[in-house]
């Protein structure tokens, strides 16, 4: 799989050539993470250079990107401030942003189930199929994700692209889609969840255990190491959830 085919992962087949841009691309992607709630009102984007390297695309394809939303009033753009995020209502720029908002409508405990069963599929398959051009691009992505290190919103927009590399590399486009539907629930909390102490550091350990199941072509190790990683996203979200309830 190339750069394009990760780049297209939401609602892209995995057969034959998108004709939008890699411009619309990343408009896509910008608008399906303030559909999926990474990015809220008031947020600022992160710079130029950050959503070049989070996304794996040139500063100016981020540049244009911009733009295009700055115009439909979704982002706000102030010479000498940070872009930042000016409405939620991303209209039919997220792809499928309307399942997004459904998933949010199951319980936590049922989306981990199929969470689990969903990402073993996936990365058992993608320890067989995945190809060294995204290897490589796991790897740059760990590389952002340290870089973000202390920043949620861009750790979450790099974890983001880690996972949907993933998912596509399976090969099975209705598995991935799922896969990526799961994943976006409640990533209001996500955010939450990852400001904690020591939080995107142990996520990115997790990645670097996914990676080597990856690396090594072990279905079995990279699967192992997906459901290790869930299940600590399962356990903090139900935290914050248990917290939330104690003091309302």
């Amino acid at each position: 799989m190339d750069l394009r085919s990760i780049l297209t992962d939401d609602g892209a087949t995995l057969n034959g050539v998108p004709k939008q841009s890699m411009k619309d691309f990343v408009v896509q992607k910008i608008a399906t993470l303030i559909a999926t709630g990474i990015l809220d009102v008031g947020d600022p984007l992160p710079s130029e250079r950050e959503l070049a390297a989070a996304l794996s695309v040139s500063r100016e394809t981020v540049r244009g990107a911009i733009l295009i939303l700055s115009t439909r009033g979704i982002l706000s753009v102030t010479q000498g401030t940070r872009t930042v995020v000016a409405a939620t209502d991303v209209g039919d720029l997220a792809v499928q942003s309307a399942r997004y908002r459904d998933i949010s409508g199951y319980s936590l405990d049922d989306v981990h189930e199929a969470r689990l069963l969903i990402e073993d599929q996936v990365a058992r398959a993608a320890a067989i199929r995945i190809e060294p051009a995204t290897i490589e691009t796991l790897r740059r992505s760990i590389e952002a994700q340290e870089a973000a290190i202390d920043d949620p919103v861009r750790f979450l927009i790099c974890d983001r692209e880690f996972h949907t590399a993933i998912y596509r590399a399976g090969g099975n486009a209705a598995l991935a889609d799922m896969a990526a539907d799961l994943y976006s629930y409640l990533l209001d909390h996500r955010r939450r969840a990852v400001a904690q102490p020591m939080s995107i550091a142990t996520s990115i350990a997790d990645h670097r255990a996914i990676l080597g199941g990856l690396e090594a072509g072990d279905p079995e190790a990279a699967a192992r190491a997906f459901a290790v990683h869930e299940t600590r996203i399962y356990t903090t979200t139900k935290q914050l959830f248990m917290q939330s309830a104690r003091k309302g």
